[in-house]
């Protein structure tokens, strides 16, 4: 008999009796999935797997990665997603640090949609202490690394995200973002614990995500900020049906303009924060108040604490999600927490007087210019104001009177001499770009995130070359 997913129990990520799995048109009851899990079991012990093994994907297949999340660990073994775009050398210090014993590099399981009837193999199944992820940082600011989180602080981010966007058994959440990334193997673990029915969606597709929002009667659905202004765009007349409750918004930073525009359509954005660290949100806006400041996350979910350092602004975290260790390329295990529990971010922010968490942006990308300190998302809001600029980032490079003299990488129609008299007639001092760089596309992660250092080396190149 199938299991809810309850580590009292402790056996494996089972599934709710009323969990199923919508994909390519087909739909996988809790049992039929349980069938198929252990005929995915008995290949990966034919391929000589065996329990305290780690499995490393780089498929990129959503279908697989689903099945893996599950099925791993009723064996006694360990799931590492992988973005198969990482570029090379990301990929082999990641796996450096992981040392799977099992390698996935295509989907090699054509027959297994169609398998139902799996014999149940001998489980081993993983403790609820022991790692049952291993997921790469976003690593936008430098080199990703593999954090471990076990059962028990996966549970505790299920159970408490469950709980703030009172997602229940009737529900169905379209599963739209890579299942490389906490966001989106969140997604398929709460629905799993509550009985509700994933939409797996092939890739995110603004057309067909519209569709699926309508035809399915979506009540969830998990966007980051890019995907939901390619929504907005794809079709301005586009009203959400409604029986979609719950747009949780995260992965980065969303501009006010954005989610104000998606609001008056009627979309009910939640803007959330959480990290990879921390088995994804840990503060959610939900339901979302009449007037909305930008940068508020709302407060903590009930599993976890939240404070902010007096030394440095750094957003702390502490609870049941948040993960222990990381493990670096050669092998050994690093403590993520101190001595208290407390996990401390790279993420600067503050807490008003009602406990709602406001983020303000990266600490390490903090710029100074002119004897003036600035966060370059605050500049960004701004500039975005400006006619014929699509999307921008802010950077700098080092200049002997300013320190940092900022620089602009924008997307659009403006041409940089107007981007340039813009930012003088509403701008002040040192905070007024010297550079202004017009490009086809800003550098992002998967996720939408901006890769900042990669915004950097662009925006030295071009200077370079003017």
């Amino acid at each position: 008999m199938l299991l809810r997913l309850a580590m009292a129990a402790e056996k494996h990520l089972a599934l709710h009796p009323a969990f199923s799995i919508c994909h390519r048109g087909s739909l996988f009851t809790a049992e039929r999935l349980d069938g198929i899990l252990n005929a995915l079991c008995q290949h990966l012990q034919s391929m000589g797997l065996t329990p305290g093994g780690v499995v490393a994907s780089t498929t990129g297949s959503p279908w697989l990665n689903a099945l893996l999340l599950f099925a791993l660990p009723r064996m006694g073994c360990v799931f590492l997603p992988l973005d198969p775009a990482l570029p090379v050398s990301a990929r082999r210090q990641l796996l450096m640090a992981a040392r799977p014993d099992l390698l996935l590099l295509e989907e090699v399981f054509p027959g297994l949609p169609d398998t139902e009837y799996g014999i149940p193999c001998p489980q081993d199944p993983l403790p609820p202490d022991a790692a049952h992820l291993l997921l790469a940082t976003s690593g936008t600011q430098g080199m990703p690394q593999v954090v471990e989180l076990s059962g028990k602080n996966l549970l505790g981010s299920i159970q408490a995200s469950c709980q703030r966007l009172k997602l229940e058994q009737d529900d169905a959440w379209l599963a739209c973002l890579p299942l490389h990334h906490i966001g989106g193997l969140s997604v398929l673990l709460r629905c799993a614990y509550t009985g509700a029915r994933v939409v797996l969606a092939r890739r995110f597709e603004p057309g067909a995500v519209l569709d699926t929002l309508v035809s399915e009667g979506i009540t969830h659905i998990s966007l980051v900020p890019t995907m939901l202004d390619r929504l907005l765009k794809a079709d301005p007349s586009f009203r959400p049906p409604a029986s979609l409750r719950v747009v949780l918004l995260g992965g980065a930073a969303a501009d006010a303009p954005l989610v104000e525009s998606a609001l008056q359509q009627g979309w009910p954005v939640c803007p959330s924060y959480g990290l990879t660290e921390t088995a994804s949100q840990v503060a959610t806006l939900c339901p979302m108040p009449q007037h909305w400041q930008q940068g508020c996350v709302g407060r903590p979910l009930h599993h976890v604490q939240i404070s902010i350092c007096e030394q440095t602004g750094a957003i702390r975290v502490r609870g049941a999600s948040v993960a222990s260790h990381v493990r670096r390329e050669d092998g050994s295990r690093i403590a993520l927490t101190d001595a208290q529990g407390w996990l401390t971010t790279g993420d600067a922010g503050w807490l008003d007087a009602q406990g709602q968490l406001h983020v303000t942006g990266r600490l390490d990308d903090v710029l100074t210019t002119g004897g003036e300190s600035l966060h370059p998302q605050l500049l960004e809001q701004e500039l975005k104001r400006c006619h014929g600029v699509d999307e921008l980032a802010v950077s700098a490079i080092r200049d002997n009177v300013w320190g940092d003299a900022l620089a602009v990488l924008y997307c659009g129609t403006a041409n940089p001499d107007q981007v340039r008299d813009w930012a003088k007639q509403h701008l002040q001092g040192a905070f007024v770009p010297k550079h202004y760089l017009r490009t086809a596309s800003l550098p992002r992660n998967t996720m939408g995130k901006l890769l900042r250092n990669e915004v950097a080396r662009r925006v030295q190149a071009l200077i370079q070359e003017d």
